[in-house]
């Protein structure tokens, strides 16, 4: 379990993963030498699984972005290891998530169009081992996008 101090040096790394030792110890209200042994504590349990940049899509020429509701034929271990693989494979797949309901997958994909769109569900989708529907969304706008997790929560 995390403490007040691992929940606020969480917090301060999601908000910037480059903050020095030092400011994140202010904010945490410890000295730099326990912030950084709970930092590295935090990393070595498995709390904090690495450091990235958030790149904006749209700006890279990303614009459509796709949820594509995924129901495999069978969902026997080979079935579901065969699709599973294959999709790792896609780098216009950002996300894949098991889910519940009628369907078995969501996809979170992004292209540069609906034309590519087009072209990918034929060409690509459709062609991924052991479909049996696929169906989609376009975001047409995104309200809220966090990493924040809501550590002190009930």
């Amino acid at each position: 379990m995390i403490d007040d101090k691992d929940q606020k040096i969480i917090s301060a790394l999601v908000e910037d993963g480059r903050a020095s030792v030092e400011s994140i110890s202010e904010i945490a209200g410890l000295s730099p030498t326990p912030t950084r042994r709970r930092i590295q504590q935090l990393e070595k349990e498995g709390l904090i699984t690495g450091y990235k940049a958030s790149i904006d899509p749209e700006k890279c020429g990303l614009e459509l972005c796709i949820l594509a509701f995924v129901k495999l034929q069978k969902r026997d271990r080979n079935s579901i290891a065969e699709f599973e693989s294959e999709v790792f494979k896609i780098p216009e797949i950002l996300k894949c998530d098991l889910i519940t309901g009628t369907h078995d997958y969501i996809l979170t994909i992004r292209l540069p169009s609906m034309n590519s769109y087009n072209r990918f569900l034929r060409h690509v989708l459709a062609e991924l081992p052991g479909i049996f529907g696929i169906e989609t969304s376009v975001v047409i706008g995104n309200v809220k996008d966090t990493d924040h997790l809501p550590l002190n929560t009930v």
